[in-house]
């Protein structure tokens, strides 16, 4: 159950408006928050007696003076509220309790490969139990990060292609259990909101997350928020044809970028080589058996020199450039991020990826376009996550 002083803040607007400035944006000086908001100063410093006195905020410590008196920098109170949140992946399932200025206080971690679906539930409800035993402080909600699409209103897992789910009402069965409001989001987009405020996009209007794992999956930032689409599927870019003849996706399309470009492709390819005659070193690190061949494999012994790695690293850094030149070309973003496993071979990849981009893309475009990879990882996903929650919440 929420308390009354959170239901009091969520149903005042400007209250709701102040406190997620300062958890966003934060350490923030009263004047900052003025400004960002557009409320008065005396408004300000009213809503922020308040918020000190329900103890949801800190005063943190003296800021940098910018000419006239050093300002008293405010931040989220650690102790005012936890939040619970599952991340359920293609094959491990990780628990976060969360203090309110967003760190970690606690992290589960499990392997998922080949469990049903009524076992990675049951393992939800013990991961949230556990969590819930070791707060420290009321849990106002619980995030649910699903891989695959969502409907995040009705919070259903539309479809977890790793798990076999299809139309899961998450949010509903953990309510029905835990009575406790539940947010489902996909992972890529709580990727992005992670990213937003508090990684390497922080104060970006426009902005594409691009992820690159066993498959791929984009969110888009508009005027400073996430563009959802009108039927809540906006951001598939996986799923866009990059070649007409190329092989068959997961989706029953053929030449789609995920089924050209992403880890599982790479996988494909390195292993049909070396089935060929393509002699590796990949085959000696998986003592002959190729069933065994990972992404973090390739990525190893393309660092190590080997050439078939590189060939195919390359090969999948040329089709992110061609995505990411129709990308700027129709959304002519401030900033693109690439997240996922494809991170570890950034050194191998990036110089192909910026010189298919100049190749392909408008120069109008491409110029005003930063290309990042994340250095988040992990981080941004339990972030964002928290950041879903909070905002619904407040």
């Amino acid at each position: 159950m929420i308390s009354k002083d959170l239901k009091r803040i969520s149903k005042n607007t400007n209250q709701s408006l102040v406190l997620n400035t300062i958890r966003q944006k934060g350490p923030i000086s009263r004047a900052e928050i003025a400004r960002i908001t557009g409320l008065t100063p005396p408004t300000v410093t009213n809503i922020t007696a308040k918020l000190l006195k329900y103890q949801l905020i800190i005063e943190y410590k003296i800021g940098e003076s910018s000419g006239g008196r050093r300002p008293l920098l405010l931040k989220m109170n650690p102790d005012a509220i936890n939040v619970i949140v599952i991340y359920v992946g293609p094959n491990r399932l990780i628990g976060y309790l969360s203090s309110g200025d967003i760190n970690v206080l606690k992290r589960q971690s499990y392997e998922i490969t080949r469990f049903s679906k009524e076992e990675i539930i049951e393992l939800m409800f013990t991961v949230i139990s556990n969590l819930k035993e070791n707060s420290n402080a009321e849990v106002p909600g619980i995030g649910v990060v699903m891989h695959g699409p969502v409907k995040s209103e009705e919070g259903i897992s539309i479809f977890a292609p790793n798990l076999g789910w299809r139309n899961v009402p998450i949010k509903y069965i953990i309510e029905n259990k835990f009575h406790i409001p539940v947010f489902v989001e996909n992972d890529v987009r709580t990727m992005t909101l992670g990213e937003l405020y508090y990684g390497s996009a922080r104060g970006k209007n426009s902005m594409i997350f691009l992820n690159i794992g066993y498959g791929i999956g984009s969110a888009i930032i508009l005027d400073g928020k996430l563009y959802r689409g009108c039927s809540d599927s906006a951001g598939e870019v996986g799923h866009t044809t990059i070649d007409v003849s190329g092989p068959k996706c997961s989706c029953g399309n053929y030449g789609c970028f995920e089924a050209m470009a992403s880890e599982r492709a790479l996988v494909k390819y390195v292993v049909k080589d070396i089935k060929e005659g393509r002699k590796s070193l990949i085959e000696d690190m998986v003592n002959g058996n190729l069933e065994y061949v990972t992404p973090e494999i390739i990525y190893e012994a393309a660092h190590q020199g080997d050439l078939l790695a590189q060939q195919y690293l390359l090969k999948i850094a040329r089709y992110i450039g061609i995505a990411l030149a129709n990308i700027i070309n129709t959304f002519n973003p401030e900033l693109i991020i690439l997240g996922g496993g494809i991170v570890k071979a950034k050194s191998i990849i990036k110089e192909t990826i910026i010189d298919m981009i100049k190749q392909r893309a408008l120069e109008s475009s491409y110029k005003v376009s930063k290309i990042q990879f994340s250095n988040m990882g992990e981080e941004a996903v339990f972030k964002g996550a928290v950041d879903i929650v909070m905002s619904n919440i407040f």
